[in-house]
């Protein structure tokens, strides 16, 4: 089985007008967004045989004609290397009917793996009611759901300082939109979604005692069964940058719920994905195998 990355960015050439995005401007990139042969090259040096690559957070929850334009391009860009990539759709959110038709468009005719959606929905949560279209065609198409922060909203006025709106808010972001599944019923309504959730659970798994506490001591969500049973469903990628806490990430939800994942090209990534797995003392032999290859294989159906 090859090594997969499932968390990584990528932005075609045809649309940059439509993302916005202007190549060679701005920090925060050690890696190149746009063109795949560098992407290429830069994956051989890491030991990554295949990405499943997504698009980039401005471009999560517009509307149906921008969702479709990006989808086409991504698949398009990506037909030049078949053997190296998979895609994950954009869905226009705010049209739950409109996300439901594209991500099954994406799926059946282009050949997309999975989908690609943001923490929250123009501040709206997601246990919105209206969202429930979508989350039925995704679990109808049995594909999986990866959630990406996007715009952390909380506290904005406190995050300004030490890039605290990355640090801080995009882990908190996470787990508001986990959190949201699973106590919003989400999860119960729609018990075959296959979430994964980006930069190692964000702080979900860490919390996870406390949002127990809360559902046992206050009845909060109304549940069967803990928050933690519903976490231990989710699927993480192993981006945690420490040994120690992708350890307990993977004693937490187990081996067969993480994959590798690098954020390629932002440098708030990591550079060395594979070797940090493959080095990592708490994980035996066989987990690794697991998190670097086998966990994502049979996630998005590849073996």
């Amino acid at each position: 089985m090859p090594i997969i990355d499932v968390h990584a960015h990528h932005v075609p050439p045809s649309v940059l007008d439509l993302v916005g995005y202007e190549p060679g401007r701005g920090g925060g990139m050690q890696g190149d967004i746009v063109d795949l042969s560098v992407r290429v090259a830069d994956m051989d040096a890491q030991g990554v045989e295949m990405q499943a690559v997504s698009g980039v957070g401005g471009i999560f929850g517009r509307d149906l004609a921008t969702a479709r334009a990006f989808n086409d391009a991504m698949a398009e860009s990506l037909a030049h290397y078949p053997d190296r990539f998979v895609a994950l759709a954009i869905a226009p959110l705010a049209e739950p009917e409109a996300a439901a038709s594209e991500v099954e468009r994406a799926v059946k005719d282009l050949g997309m793996r999975g989908v690609a959606i943001g923490s929250h929905v123009d501040g709206r949560n997601l246990d919105d009611p209206a969202l429930g279209p979508f989350f039925r065609k995704v679990e109808e198409l049995d594909i999986p759901m990866f959630i990406h922060p996007v715009a952390p909203q909380l506290g904005l006025d406190r995050l300004g300082r030490y890039h605290l709106a990355n640090l801080v808010g995009n882990v908190t972001e996470t787990a508001v939109a986990a959190a949201s599944l699973i106590f919003g019923g989400v999860l119960d309504e729609f018990p075959k979604l296959k979430p994964y959730l980006a930069h190692g659970g964000g702080s979900c798994p860490y919390i996870s005692g406390r949002w127990d506490q809360g559902w046992r001591a206050r009845g909060e969500g109304g549940m069967p069964t803990a928050p933690s049973a519903y976490l231990k469903r989710l699927y993480y990628d192993a981006l945690t940058h420490s040994h120690q806490t992708l350890e307990y990430l993977v004693r937490f939800a187990g081996a067969d719920h993480v994959m590798l994942g690098s954020d390629y090209p932002y440098s708030m990534g990591d550079s060395d994905p594979v070797r940090q797995i493959e080095s990592a003392p708490g994980l035996s032999d066989g987990e690794k195998r697991e998190v670097l290859s086998e966990t994502a294989s049979e996630l998005f159906k590849l073996s």
